[in-house]
C-alpha cells in the first residue's frame, strides 16, 4: 500500500457526506497507484487509521464559504484554526491526529493530508448532496490524486 485515504462523513446526513462521495468517485475509477480506499463514520476512528507508514489523504466535510469550496489542509493548520471538518460526534479530525500522534508518535503516518470540501452546515436527514457540493466532487477527486502524484 503506498497510500491510505479515509472518506470520513455519514451516509443520508446531506453534505457530510462529502468524503464518502469523494471515497466512492475514487473507487470507481480505480484506487490510484494501490491505495486503500477506507470509509470512516466519525473521527475517533481516525486514530487507528493513522498508524501506518503510508501517505494518508483524509477527505472531510468542513465548515467554510462558500460551499462546494475545495480546501487543502494539513495537521498544523487545523491546530491554527483553520476551517474546521465537521465532526457529528464530539472528536474532531485534529484532535483525533493529536490523539494519534500521542497514543503511538513512532507508527504515526510521516505524512497527512486533508482535502475539505466546504459545506454551509450539516444536515442529519438529508440522502443527498446539495448541488454545491456534488459539483466540488470530481475537484477534491482532483486534489486526492494531486495529493499521490496523480
Amino acid at each position: 500500500m503506498t497510500a491510505r485515504i479515509i472518506g470520513l462523513g455519514q451516509r443520508a446526513a446531506g453534505d457530510d457526506a462529502a468524503g464518502l462521495a469523494v471515497l466512492e468517485a475514487l473507487r470507481r475509477r480505480g484506487p490510484p497507484g494501490g491505495a486503500e480506499l477506507v470509509e470512516a463514520r466519525d473521527a475517533s476512528a481516525l486514530v487507528a487509521l493513522l498508524q501506518t507508514p503510508a501517505t494518508v489523504v483524509i477527505v472531510d466535510a468542513v465548515l467554510a464559504s462558500p460551499p462546494g469550496e475545495v480546501l487543502d489542509l494539513s495537521p498544523p493548520d487545523l491546530a491554527a484554526g483553520a476551517p474546521v471538518p465537521v465532526s457529528t460526534h464530539g472528536l474532531g479530525v485534529g484532535q483525533a491526529i493529536e490523539l494519534a500522534r500521542l497514543a503511538a508518535p513512532d507508527r504515526l503516518s510521516p505524512d497527512i493530508r486533508i482535502v475539505g470540501v466546504s459545506i454551509g452546515r450539516p444536515c442529519r436527514q438529508e440522502p443527498d448532496l446539495s448541488p454545491e457540493v456534488a459539483a466540488a466532487v470530481p475537484r477534491a477527486v482532483a486534489r486526492v490524486l494531486s495529493f499521490l502524484g496523480g
